[in-house]
């Protein structure tokens, strides 16, 4: 898995202890066997590219299906966004570990066991003892994390229960949210002085050290200043049996003080540790020097599918990897015409519409605010000229739509479509690069039932341009860990928890505009004061954060964290109550091609702002109070 050469399939170790003392104490009997059992608490981190169990994934309006998957089962999390979320049997239950989504109470009862053991092993010293301790208590920390996410108030379990407990014991009340953020704090501050700095063996990559506590913690804060949990008066009726409500209801700006602190810390760490925005540089057998252009669109795609030398990551999940299967999916129908009959090839993972037009226009602004940006022509066909401005995005003399044209380099980097332009590394010329048509009969276009683009659109960014596509089905892949952080996301949050603690700054700028200039945009303040309809909106508190939110969904889009900032924010009310379109994609004409089709009308309510916990659950603990609305 993450621990060491030995440890890289962990699963085998998922169930070495079983329930009964007499074992237990073989599993702590040497260093050897420890350290699976180490391995044993890793491989209980939830998987970020799993698009089963993953609700950040499809449980959203990021990405979408073909009509397929109407007809087929399709993905529980995908049968969230379709409103089929329901308490009798959820769906991607991490309480109950029911419907393909781990069990994290037996995640923390390994943890458990493991901190209540550890210090028996033989031939273990103090220091290498206290840092496995260091480790386990911050995945502890971030399992309970993960929980209070999805489902707010929970249990604390800082101790296993005894097995020969009368069984009227084991019911438990959920703790305040409150109470659980100061838990989960208090678990990572006493771990973080036992850490290493930073994990420098390759053979221990994906190991938790100090940098990564510290960054987990920031993260934390962030989301418990956050307007879910942070005097949220919508859940002023939702009581414990003291009648105490479970989330606060005053809003604490200290909370954001404390979380732009912590950010800080997070930051310094990363930067003394030589954490940097990656920067792609072009492999040796590129014949000529790459267009600034692609330079950007690479460093943005590569930051997340660089596995070697990531000067970017955190924290990675090696357990949870784009594999060929998730990279297929993701991958346009065909890129390269020579193999349109390649049959690995999905293309079935299908960002939305709504995705595209969130993307800035090269002015580094929204479209919509763009004073040059002929925002009223966006849906109207346009043929593209044969000049250098469009050559390394579109396709020649090709019709597409007037919203492909004149956007910022990550929407060209995170999105493959109709029109546009493929660059992979068995390219020498970035000016060679693959042209996608994605009409009927296009190397993009529908070729089954099942292998195609809901709508028009693939996640680029989810493919490494490693891939190498062949004659039949050949797809070798290179494989990548999921970020669980990277520097992008952590300078996000410190800006955002910065500007909510006291407003805009210079500080909160040089964070943003460190993001924007590794995808070729200028600055916030100057971008806005030359091109947008809203010139000062970069110097106020809440334009501020509303291009700060935006920035997030763009540089973090299809990293599982769109999804849970829009709940943390109180906005997926809004953002979700949207139909999910697309355009008409199994079309051969311009003109009936980008026609726009509601995929689904989607609805948001105030319950689904949280998990509902099984109605089995709450038979068995009776002391279970159901959140509301389920």
């Amino acid at each position: 898995m993450l621990i060491t050469g030995s440890l890289i399939s962990c699963n085998k170790y998922m169930d070495i202890v079983p329930d009964n003392v007499p074992q237990l104490s073989n599993a702590f009997a040497s260093r050897v066997m420890a350290m699976r059992y180490l391995a044993t608490c890793y491989s209980w981190l939830p998987g970020g590219f799993d698009l089963e169990s993953n609700p950040a994934l499809f449980a959203g309006d990021e990405l979408w299906l073909n009509s397929t998957y109407d007809q087929n089962t399709g993905y529980n999390n995908w049968k969230i966004a379709k409103g089929n979320q329901n308490s009798n049997g959820p769906l991607n239950n991490y309480w109950d570990g029911a419907n393909q989504a781990k069990n994290l109470w037996r995640a923390i009862r390994d943890c458990n066991v493991f901190l209540e053991n550890i210090g028996t092993v033989p031939d273990m010293d103090e220091f290498e003892i206290k840092r496995w301790a260091g480790e386990v208590k911050v995945l502890k920390a971030y399992y309970h994390y993960y929980l209070l996410r999805m489902y707010g108030p929970i249990l604390i379990q800082d101790k296993n229960l005894p097995v020969t407990i009368d069984p009227s014991e084991t019911q438990q009340e959920r703790s305040t949210v409150d109470e659980c953020v100061t838990y989960i704090v208090g678990l990572i501050d006493e771990a973080i002085p036992e850490l290493p700095e930073d994990i420098t063996l390759l053979t221990e990559n994906g190991r938790i050290s100090k940098m990564i506590a510290a960054a987990v913690k920031a993260e934390v804060l962030v989301t418990a200043a956050s307007p879910l949990f942070n005097g949220n008066t919508d859940y002023s009726g939702f009581l414990n049996a003291q009648k105490q409500p479970f989330f606060n209801q005053t809003v604490s700006k200290e909370k954001w003080v404390q979380a732009a602190a912590a950010c800080k810390i997070a930051v310094d760490l990363a930067t003394l540790n030589g954490r940097t925005l990656f920067k792609w540089v072009a492999p040796a057998n590129m014949a000529v020097v790459p267009q600034a252009t692609t330079v950007s669109q690479m460093s943005y795609r590569e930051a997340l599918a660089e596995r070697q030398n990531n000067s970017e990551q955190i924290w990675v999940n090696n357990s949870s990897r784009a594999t060929s299967g998730l990279q297929a999916a993701a991958t346009v129908r065909s890129y390269d015409p020579a193999f349109v009959d390649n049959s690995a090839l999905g293309g079935y993972l299908s960002p939305t519409l709504n995705m595209a037009l969130l993307f800035y226009s090269k002015n580094g602004v929204p479209i919509e605010e763009d004073l040059n940006y002929d925002y009223g022509n966006r849906f109207q066909l346009k043929v593209v000229p044969n000049t250098n401005d469009y050559k390394y995005k579109l396709t020649a003399n090709y019709t597409t739509i007037g919203l492909h044209f004149d956007r910022e380099d990550r929407f060209y980097a995170a999105l493959s479509f109709d029109g546009g332009r493929y660059f992979m590394s068995s390219l020498t010329n970035d000016d060679q690069a693959f042209n996608t048509n994605y009409k009927l009969g296009g190397n993009a276009g529908p070729v089954s039932t099942t292998a195609f683009s809901a709508t028009g659109y693939t996640p680029k960014k989810l493919v490494s341009y490693r891939n190498v596509a062949g004659a039949s089905s050949t797809y070798t892949v290179y494989e990548y860990a999921y970020p669980m952080m990277r520097l992008a996301d952590l300078y996000l949050l410190y800006a955002e928890a910065l500007n909510e603690a006291a407003g805009p700054s210079n500080e909160v700028y040089r964070l943003l505009d460190l993001v924007r200039k590794r995808s070729g945009l200028d600055g916030v303040v100057n971008s806005w004061a030359q091109y947008s309809r809203n010139p000062a909106k970069p110097t106020n508190y809440i334009g501020l954060q509303d291009i700060i939110r935006r920035e997030r969904s763009i540089e973090l889009m299809f990293e599982g964290k769109r999804f849970w900032d829009l709940r943390r924010w109180k906005t997926a009310q809004q953002a979700l109550n949207t139909n999910i379109v697309g355009w008409s994609v199994k079309e051969r004409e311009a003109q009936l091609f980008y026609r726009q089709v509601n995929l689904f009308s989607r609805t948001f309510s105030l319950r689904d702002y949280l998990w509902p916990l099984s109605l089995g659950e709450i038979r068995r603990n009776a002391k279970l109070i159901q959140n509301p609305g389920w």
